[in-house]
């Protein structure tokens, strides 16, 4: 793919000096949704943490617009455009979730041209309508699908181009997948481009244009959402259990 907006070339990273991924590679294009998905264990967040800069890039290649993400600081890579929803949300509790929405404007919103803080986030009440009436309760108190809407919401602060979304549907209760779905595909078609992590297959294909498989921090196969979900060898990997 030659006009990726993200391209990951024979990436090996590691967590507390143990290298976790052998080689991936993966691209997303402009305005695409593409999925990676994987068993816990398999990579995947170690992917995304090493996109983002937050772990340790033993070799390969991460370029976003062109630009080679490894070699600048952590802290600049959302000011260049990805949106990035942790698993683990890492939301700044005791702040509402408004204050979570304005808090990544306040810090870096020159840097993304943000000239206009209200109609931005008027703009992440419009594609997660669940958040508008609790504006102003702490983040501590909200359900696990809320929580999950906000750290969402605050990726989309900066009004990034690609958005990296680590396994957004997981735990939630089935009216509650279904809801964000909806929403993730409303953010991809507006023109966001979105990469999203699962270790449940089943969960994107209806969300995603293709899908990346990674076991033992490696792509073992890639394709169309249908033909991987419907693969066999591709279920048997999604088995087992882990953190990586």
């Amino acid at each position: 793919m030659t006009d990726s907006l993200l391209s990951v070339r024979d990436l090996r990273a590691a967590v507390e000096g143990f290298p976790v991924t052998e080689g991936v590679d993966l691209d997303v294009a402009e305005g695409e949704a593409v999925g990676l998905v994987g068993r816990n264990g398999a990579g995947k967040t170690t992917t995304f943490r090493a996109i983002m800069g937050l772990t340790a890039v033993l070799s390969g290649s991460v370029r976003f617009r062109g630009e080679e993400l490894t070699e600048i600081r952590p802290e600049l890579v959302p000011k260049r455009g990805i949106g990035y929803q942790p698993e683990d949300r890492k939301l700044f509790t005791g702040m509402t979730v408004d204050e979570n929405f304005r808090l990544p404007i306040w810090t870096s919103g020159d840097a993304r041209d943000v000239d206009d803080e209200d109609a931005t986030v008027e703009r992440i009440y419009d594609v997660l309508p669940d958040l508008d009436e609790r504006r102003q309760a702490k983040v501590q108190v909200l359900s696990g699908g809320q929580a999950k809407m906000v750290a969402i919401g605050r990726a989309l602060a900066l009004s990034p181009d690609l958005l990296l979304l680590d396994e957004p549907l997981e735990g939630l209760a089935p009216v509650v997948v279904e809801n964000l779905k909806g929403y993730i595909r409303e953010i991809n078609e507006r023109g966001i481009a979105v990469l999203i992590a699962e270790s449940n297959v089943t969960h994107v294909p209806e969300i995603v244009d293709r899908i990346y498989v990674i076991e033992r921090g490696e792509i073992v196969a890639s394709g169309d959402p249908e033909t991987i979900a419907d693969d066999e060898d591709v279920q048997m990997l999604m088995q087992g259990s882990g953190n990586a």
